[in-house]
């Protein structure tokens, strides 16, 4: 099971740094089909992993010389650092109220209907209206994706990139590594709660050292692949991978 929960780590960051997702976009519902660990646990490993993954990445993308529109970013990653740290709370609060299957089924039905959004507007790509008020509407979305990022513990990664498409009208690799930065935020709070309202003792995280170096590993060829392809190969890739997580959530939601 150690090289199966390594190659989804490697695998999940190498998308996920190519295009943005993060990586627990594809991480979470994958070791929920493995069905070999608890839920919080799953959730850990992912946080960890994709913070892992993000952090390397952006500090990649900054060495490399690409900018991002900056104040839009940081306000998105604030109010993901709220959001995430809401998120968590409600995760915590339903595995206590909820059996643990169940709360994976309602992960993994939400997911698939968010999926289904991000596969309209990519079809459909509407125009969006001009914004006015960008900091309030940048900190709101922020705080949204942040929650929604927490609570299904998987980064967030599609919905960030559809926000920056459709409200700021960012460049596909643009929102890509600013989906980054707002993953980067949220996972922050989740790990931060956790440590502070209980800690990691009891969670079986005996892979995490192995998912780390290999999301280090994916992360890094992620990069390199980023820089050689085009917005529309971008654009390709990214529409794919959600075609992939969409049927592994289908799966977890029948047989959870």
């Amino acid at each position: 099971m150690l090289f199966v929960y390594i190659l989804i780590s490697f695998a999940a960051t190498l998308l996920g740094s190519i295009t943005g997702l993060g990586g627990g976009i594809i991480i979470k519902p994958a070791l929920d089909v493995v069905g070999d660990l608890p839920l919080k646990t799953i959730g850990i490993l992912s946080a960890i992993t994709v913070f892992t993954m993000s952090l390397y990445s952006i500090l990649r993308f900054i060495r490399m010389g690409v900018r991002i529109p900056q104040k839009i970013v940081v306000l998105v990653a604030t109010g993901s650092l709220f959001g995430g740290m809401i998120g968590q709370r409600i995760f915590e609060s339903a595995t206590v109220n909820i059996p643990m299957k169940q709360v994976k089924v309602i992960q993994n039905s939400l997911l698939a209907v968010l999926l289904i959004g991000v596969f309209w507007y990519m079809k459909y790509q509407p125009l969006g209206h001009r914004i006015r008020r960008k900091e309030l509407v940048s900190l709101i979305t922020g705080l949204v994706l942040g929650m929604l990022s927490s609570f299904l513990g998987v980064g967030g990664g599609p919905f960030n990139i559809v926000a920056f498409l459709y409200l700021f009208k960012f460049d596909i690799k643009i929102a890509g590594i600013s989906s980054l930065v707002s993953i980067l935020f949220s996972q922050s709070a989740k790990l931060l709660t956790i440590t502070f309202t209980g800690g990691f003792q009891g969670y079986d995280l005996s892979a995490l050292p192995y998912m780390v170096v290999a999301a280090i590993l994916g992360a890094q060829l992620g990069v390199m692949l980023n820089k050689h392809l085009s917005g529309k190969g971008v654009e390709r890739l990214f529409v794919g991978t959600q075609w992939l997580i969409f049927i592994i959530a289908v799966v977890n939601v029948i047989f959870p």
